[in-house]
């Protein structure tokens, strides 16, 4: 990766029992050790008060916001190769697999090899949590990936490891756990917004000109009436007068 890129980037590794945050810039590791209390076995236990050190943690050493790259290491996920070829046999090895992770719901995906495939899963729940907690905090998540698709066993990030990462950088992203949610999607659901109330305003705009369009034929109809009313009228009086004539 340029050096120009490098001023804006920042590596995360999840560990068990600790978080470790990488500066691109300054090559320094910071490392936030999890309280039984707010993460166990990696389970989230409070995630309000997690959130909170997580704060406390990034404004005390002063860590700006940047875009990240999430690598799990190989205590935090599970990975199954899988070699069938036969479709249903391989949706029910997947499946099988999913039910027995300790956790309620996981965020997986199945990654295509040379010879066979391999399934990574972690609890979703874990992700999602510190996903939410840096992007509150103006971060980025550009991945989450597990330390066997980057292909070097990460127990810690050193420089010799984030100049790895780094260096592939593009295709990490590209394996990532999760889907990017990038701003012109924001864009494209306020424009629909948009979209849909302009489309109100000009049902709305038709319905009064209908309505116009009713209460002028109504109206035309009701002179019309009373026009005949008057001929009426005229007719009875100039024949009352002739006949009395």
């Amino acid at each position: 990766m340029k050096e120009g890129t490098k001023k804006n980037f920042g590596i995360v590794l999840i560990d068990r029992g600790k978080l470790e945050y990488y500066d691109v810039l300054s090559k320094k590791v910071y490392v936030f050790n999890f309280s039984t209390n707010l993460v166990n076995d990696l389970e989230i236990i409070d995630r309000k008060g997690l959130e909170t050190q997580m704060f406390l943690f990034i404004n005390y050493y002063k860590i700006h916001p940047v875009p990240l790259i999430i690598v799990l290491s190989v205590e935090v996920y599970f990975e199954l190769p899988i070699v069938e070829t036969d479709e249903a046999k391989f949706e029910n090895i997947v499946n099988k697999f999913l039910f027995t992770l300790p956790f309620e719901e996981s965020l997986h995906k199945i990654y295509k090899q040379t010879k066979d495939h391999l399934l990574i899963a972690v609890n979703r729940e874990l992700i999602d949590t510190f996903k939410y907690i840096y992007t509150k905090m103006g971060f980025m998540v550009e991945a989450v990936v597990s330390s066997s698709i980057i292909g070097i066993d990460v127990k810690t990030i050193d420089n010799a490891t984030a100049e790895f990462i780094l260096a592939k950088a593009n295709q990490i992203k590209e394996q990532s756990l999760i889907t990017v949610e990038i701003e012109t999607g924001g864009k494209k659901t306020e424009e629909k917004k948009v979209m849909g109330v302009r489309r109100v305003f000009l049902l709305l705009a038709f319905f009064l000109m209908l309505l116009s369009i009713l209460l002028f034929l109504l109206y035309q109809q009701t002179l019309g009436v009373k026009n005949s009313k008057s001929d009426l009228t005229t007719f009875y009086v100039h024949s009352s007068v002739k006949m009395r004539g």
